[in-house]
């Protein structure tokens, strides 16, 4: 057979790595040794290095050499399971051998799984106890059941876990042995992911990137994504999607960081701006190796987790060993303010703070009284018995009273809009609050049902309080509803004449870079519109229409505090006449 050629007009065998065969012949000789009970890996390896080369040999590309190996496999195990079924499995074998095999076959399970059943088991309970408080008692009870389900079937595996007897020896047959392996390969993994994902988030980006990275190496999902890529980069970009690009990335990207002698700045903006060019080279590295074809990638395995790793270490000692260099180089305006900035709306985070639960943390003991001290019993009683706590404050979603359709305002809340620099915007029966941040982007606040938007600033709609702007559609009710984007500064372009936006550093055409602004404005106005609804959950109360109007009235008094000392650094003053 003639050799193949590669896109690039080399043999495409030149750019396998002697590890990626080495893994792949790992992977055929544990298949074989499955096939036949009793034996091993290592037993089977040098019938797997002959099986992987003759295939090697004769693919004609990368492609196939993946799909003849996993063809040639499943018609290896369809043709054993046939073998089985005719002779009536190993029943005229000796006794003593059958059960020898039924122990290694019990033994490979453990090994495969043993681990995964223990770091499940150890994190179980408190998966369990946050799912509960995040996603609800419902999806708690069915981790807890799988949870518990697993555990079982690692005691019956013989895995040793720590603080659990284990059962007394159990004679396992073939068949059993079978279903709980078929058990476990149906669960194990799904569970095991779920409560990665909950105790430890940077092991579930590592075992999520290693399973990307095997989905890409694929030549079918590898075409697909380097088509898009191109399709994407602009004709003017300078993005290559080659193998001696990512090679050149991959050296910046392991470029020693220059240590900095102490007191010396001129060392440590070194330092970071070595830090800086080692998170753009990694970044960039991740999108060139999505863009290579599934030859190219197999010459840089785990390049998903060697970018991750590089990104996470180089962050983290931006902020913790150089963050001091980065203080006096925000924006401030003439008073000496922070000039507040759109990425502001999604960077700050507003923070819901339960007074009733601080002020509780802060009482001491001499502090409660006779009618309160049942209540501490039976908390006390509950932290002993390890149950979770009960949610005093249910989510409100909409608005009683306050600003509802042909409600006047409370006399009260007038002011204490002013004071917060806040507009209040009729738009026919529908009522609304508008706060302003700069130039950089405004908040409306709707109280039926209660909905915080947060949109870039339109200057033109802002220039006369209710008027409407281009842009915006209209809904039912003769509402509009601009997008999240609509008013992004823009500057003139020196080399042509369209406009182009600045964000975060960089600079693109409103079309290229809006889209990914309002997906960070859904996000801050989401993260706004939870507090909202927590306000009010801790505040709204009463009998009558009047008490429900004063106590709503306060909680959006709170909520505009929270907003205005969290994009102001807390230093907001209130406007007095």
């Amino acid at each position: 057979m003639s050799e193949a050629a590669s896109p690039t007009g080399g043999d495409w065998r030149q750019s396998i790595t002697q590890s990626y065969r080495s893994g792949e012949v790992r992977s055929i000789a544990e298949v074989l040794a499955s096939l036949e009970p009793g034996a091993t890996s290592a037993s089977k390896k040098m019938l797997a290095m002959k099986f992987e080369d003759s295939i090697f040999k004769a693919a004609s590309s990368m492609d196939d050499y993946r799909k003849t190996i996993e063809k040639r496999i499943k018609r290896l195990k369809k043709h054993y399971a046939k073998q089985q079924a005719a002779s009536g499995g190993v029943s005229e074998e000796n006794a003593d051998l059958i059960r020898e095999k039924e122990l290694l076959f019990q033994k490979a399970i453990r090994d495969e799984y043993s681990a995964k059943l223990i770091y499940i088991v150890q994190h179980a309970d408190r998966a369990v106890q946050i799912t509960r408080a995040t996603a609800g008692d419902q999806k708690a009870k069915v981790l807890h059941d799988h949870c518990d389900t697993l555990k079982k079937r690692a005691l019956q595996l013989g895995v040793k876990l720590e603080g659990v007897a284990p059962l007394p020896k159990l004679n396992h047959d073939m068949k059993f042995l079978t279903q709980l392996k078929a058990a476990l390969d149906a669960i194990v993994d799904t569970v095991r992911s779920h409560v990665v994902k909950i105790e430890d988030l940077n092991l579930f980006l590592e075992e999520q990137l290693s399973s990307a990275d095997k989905k890409l190496i694929k030549s079918e999902n590898s075409a697909i994504l380097h088509k898009i890529l191109l399709d994407a980069t602009d004709a003017d970009d300078n993005t290559q999607f080659t193998a001696e690009q990512m090679k050149l990335l991959t050296q910046l990207m392991n470029v020693p960081t220059p240590i900095p002698r102490r007191n010396q700045d001129a060392d440590q903006v070194r330092a970071a701006l070595s830090r800086i060019e080692k998170i753009r080279a990694s970044t960039q590295a991740i999108l060139t190796y999505c863009g290579l074809t599934s030859e190219e990638k197999a010459s840089f395995p785990g390049s998903l987790n060697k970018c991750s790793a590089i990104l996470k270490e180089n962050l983290y000692a931006l902020e913790k060993e150089h963050s001091h260099l980065f203080e006096d180089l925000e924006e401030k305006d003439k008073d000496g303010n922070p000039i507040i900035k759109l990425e502001d709306a999604w960077n700050k985070h507003m923070q819901y703070v339960d007074q009733s639960i601080q002020s509780a943390a802060d009482m001491d003991d001499n502090d409660i009284t006779a009618e309160e001290e049942p209540a501490r019993k039976r908390q006390k009683k509950d932290q002993e018995t390890n149950r979770p706590p009960v949610e005093t404050n249910k989510m409100v979603i909409s608005a009683r009273v306050l600003l509802t359709p042909g409600r006047k305002p409370i006399y009260t809340l007038m002011p204490e809009l002013k004071k917060k620099n806040a507009i209040l915007i009729r738009n026919g029966p529908v009522s609304s609050i508008r706060m302003e941040f700069g130039t950089a982007f405004e908040m409306t606040i709707y109280f039926k049902p209660l909905l915080v938007l947060i949109r870039a600033m339109n200057k033109e709609a802002t220039a006369v309080t209710g008027t409407t702007c281009s842009g915006m559609s209209a809904i039912s009710g003769g509402i509009q509803w601009p997008s999240l984007y609509q008013g992004l500064n823009t500057v003139e372009s020196t080399d042509s004449k369209q406009n182009l936006v600045s964000v975060l550093g960089v600079s693109g055409t409103p079309a290229t870079l809006g889209p990914i602004i309002a997906k960070q404005l859904e996000y801050a106005s989401a993260q706004a519109t939870h507090v909202l609804r927590k306000c009010f959950a801790e505040r709204v109360n009463g009998n009558s229409d009047f008490e429900i109007e004063i106590a709503e009235a306060s909680a959006l008094i709170k909520f505009m505090r929270i907003v205005r000392s969290t994009y102001h650094n807390g230093k907001w003053v209130d406007v007095e006449d």
